[in-house]
């Protein structure tokens, strides 16, 4: 199934198909008054896997929306959130219930490299930072092999890590 916003900058977009006897569904653009977040809503108790890597964006309206999906999702599916971008990392930080009962199992981090000035979208697993005393993992620069920073306050882009 394959869900579009109409053409334009704010553009949409979800697919769900099955994978492994379960949803697996890949959103992708902006999250807003235009996105039809109506198909989270009718997937049943299988386990659903949610890749947002695609989102750009996601406004005030696009939250609400999100949060009344989420929601519909019986309580009894496993839910789970891969390949999660910044912009949905910001709102899993400031919006309480924002990934429902589902859990953020990876996520990219902004890295920046204060020798070379290298920046990269460096994707984590969860459970290593949560292993690692809720902070990053030691990431090198893939330009000179020194050790990148978060491009943020550690500390508050990690807190769903903490608080999970």
């Amino acid at each position: 199934m394959s869900v579009s916003s109409p053409p334009g900058r704010n553009t949409f977009t979800m697919e769900i198909s099955e994978r492994d006897g379960g949803d697996y569904v890949t959103i992708g653009g902006v999250i807003d008054e235009n996105a039809d977040l109506s198909p989270l809503a009718a997937l049943g108790t299988r386990p659903v896997t949610v890749h947002l890597r695609g989102v750009r964006r996601i406004n005030s309206y696009g939250v609400r929306t999100w949060i009344d999906a989420i929601r519909k999702i019986p309580s009894t599916t496993r839910l789970e959130f891969i390949h999660t971008p910044p912009p949905v990392v910001d709102q899993c930080n400031m919006v309480n219930g924002f990934t429902g009962h589902g859990q953020l199992m990876s996520f990219y981090a902004p890295m920046t490299c204060t020798d070379c000035d290298e920046q990269v979208d460096q994707l984590f697993e969860t459970a290593a930072c949560k292993a690692n005393g809720g902070r990053l993992p030691v990431t090198p620069c893939p330009r000179c092999g020194r050790a990148m920073e978060v491009d943020d306050l550690e500390e508050q882009y990690l807190l769903f890590v903490r608080e999970g």
